[in-house]
């Protein structure tokens, strides 16, 4: 398993309604926010699937436990504190390109992502990627 994180500041990234840290609807937000990183980082030649977070894990075990209908794991969560957004990744792979070009993509991805406004961030983004497999 390859671990890599990457923090940087956040000053000139758009922070989708200007409104900063803590504003949004909370975790629904950061649902919908992981969901739509999720998507992109799927679409990068060489990640063959995402593996599910924490929140994810209990996300989808509790409607299970109390027998209602409950989503699919996403495999990127996205969290904010008072410093910034940690985006946490655990990716499985292929072997179709080197695991540096693949890597340096999804963090290239995820940036540009926030760039646009994907997710409302301010402050310092910390992108810690695992990948959990290859092959």
């Amino acid at each position: 398993m390859t671990d890599r994180g990457e923090a940087k500041d956040l000053n000139l990234v758009n922070s989708g309604n200007g409104s900063g840290i803590g504003s949004g609807s909370g975790v629904r937000s950061e649902v919908a926010e992981s969901e739509r990183l999720a998507t992109s980082v799927t679409s990068v030649p060489g990640v063959r699937s995402l593996a599910p977070g924490l929140r994810d894990l209990v996300a989808t075990a509790t409607p299970r436990v109390l027998r209602r209908v409950g989503g699919e794991p996403v495999g990127v969560d996205v969290a904010r504190g008072n410093d910034g957004v940690k985006v946490r990744i655990d990716a499985h792979l292929d072997r179709t390109r080197s695991v540096a070009e693949v890597v340096d993509e999804i963090f290239s991805v995820v940036e540009a992502d926030i760039a646009r406004g994907a997710v409302e961030a301010s402050g310092r983004l910390d992108i810690d990627l695992r990948v959990v497999s290859r092959g």
